[in-house]
């Protein structure tokens, strides 16, 4: 999943709870209308589901930044299960609700989950939903099931890609605000150029975390991405002004370090060490931490000081991250 700026995503998180809200008020107002209806046999479903949907709610909109989001699944399993338990196909209601589903997965889960969610369900839908009913009724189902899942995917799909382009112009990294990598070459170009100048040092610290795939695998994409910030906040908190944080892939950062010997870029990694260890969040990761200082020589070019800055960096998979 691309991650949006902070505000946006906390206006998302709200419109999210607000529409989980609607839902439980939209089952309890189906078992209402089916009661005074006397469809009994349709009641239960929506009932039962009313109040769990808006626990889901209000755990969506209390919940810790901090802390992952397990609403999705339990709310589209609940969903889901109502659907598949709710009335006929021939029910123009019902069908309603299963156009919905899509919308809704689309909009609360990553496009890639979000389709294998879709596959499940509807599998499961033509296993134990589908009887002999009217042709024309199937038929209508079946194309106006695959316009609403094909827009939702064609948006979902779309707005991560314009997320992408977006953080590729403003040369920011969506998820923690760092500068992107392909910045960092036309940056260092100049800041050679200068320090050679000037007769100025330069520095960099690469910030490397290996076996950053067992960790993303032991503790879920969430708390690697909260990982990631608190990284970036640390480095961001012991680094000085003018100073840069570049990411230079899913597992490494890299400070730009203007004016600093080799002996002022360890003293600054010895206190982002320390700063990384007081951090129990960031202590998971002390056993498998690089840091790799680089001081800028008189006979190299920018090309040639980047590749020794980055050194034996481990490159990792970030399309998730």
């Amino acid at each position: 999943m691309i991650d949006l700026g902070q505000n946006l995503s906390k206006m998302r998180d709200n419109i999210t709870s607000g529409l989980y809200l609607s839902l439980a008020i939209a089952l309890a107002v189906i078992a209402w209308y089916h009661y005074m209806l006397g469809h009994y046999s349709q009641i239960l479903w929506p009932a039962l589901s009313s109040p769990f949907v808006l626990v889901l709610a209000l755990i969506r909109f209390f919940q810790s930044k901090d802390s992952r989001d397990l609403t999705p699944y339990p709310l589209l399993t609940i969903l889901g299960l109502t659907v598949l338990n709710s009335g006929p196909l021939f029910d123009p209601l019902y069908r309603q609700w299963l156009y919905m589903i899509p919308v809704l997965t689309y909009f609360i889960l990553p496009v890639r989950q979000a389709s294998i969610s879709l596959l499940v369900f509807f599998s499961l839908f033509v296993i134990f939903a589908v009887e002999e009913i009217n042709p024309l009724i199937l038929v209508d189902l079946a194309i106006n099931l695959s316009l609403f899942s094909g827009i939702s995917f064609i948006f979902a799909y779309t707005q991560e890609s314009q997320t992408r382009t977006l953080e590729r112009l403003s040369g920011k990294d969506s998820l923690t605000s760092a500068f992107s990598a392909n910045q960092l070459s036309k940056r260092l170009l100049a800041e050679v150029a200068r320090a050679k100048e000037t007769r100025r040092p330069l520095s960099t610290l690469l910030f490397t975390i290996y076996n950053f795939e067992d960790f993303t695998l032991r503790h879920g994409e969430y708390k690697t991405r909260n990982l990631l910030l608190k990284i970036y906040k640390t480095m961001k908190d012991v680094s000085r002004s003018g100073d840069e944080i570049y990411r230079m892939s899913g597992n490494s950062f890299l400070l730009l370090l203007p004016n600093t010997s080799i002996n002022g870029c360890i003293v600054l990694q010895e206190r982002l060490v320390q700063q990384v260890a007081e951090h129990i969040e960031l202590s998971l990761i002390t056993q498998d931490l690089g840091l790799n200082p680089a001081t800028l020589q008189a006979s190299e070019d920018s090309q040639q000081f980047l590749e020794r800055a980055l050194g034996n960096s481990v490159p990792d998979n970030r399309s998730a991250l």
